[in-house]
């Protein structure tokens, strides 16, 4: 999922002549797991981190 979330959430329920609530709860598990991601990032900021020290040196 990008930024253009609902623009992209849109087209997809023209074209798929669904209404957007049922498009929308599609993308629900999605976003929950970018969420979870951001807050693991956000609690050990190691994750991020080590593997940049790893490239970067």
């Amino acid at each position: 999922i990008t930024p253009p979330v609902g623009t992209v959430l849109n087209v997809v329920a023209g074209v798929g002549r669904m209404r957007m609530d049922e498009v929308s709860r599609g993308v629900l598990p999605f976003i929950g797991a970018q969420f979870i991601m951001m807050f693991l990032m956000v609690l050990f900021p190691s994750i991020v981190l080590v593997p940049m020290r790893w490239f970067v040196g």
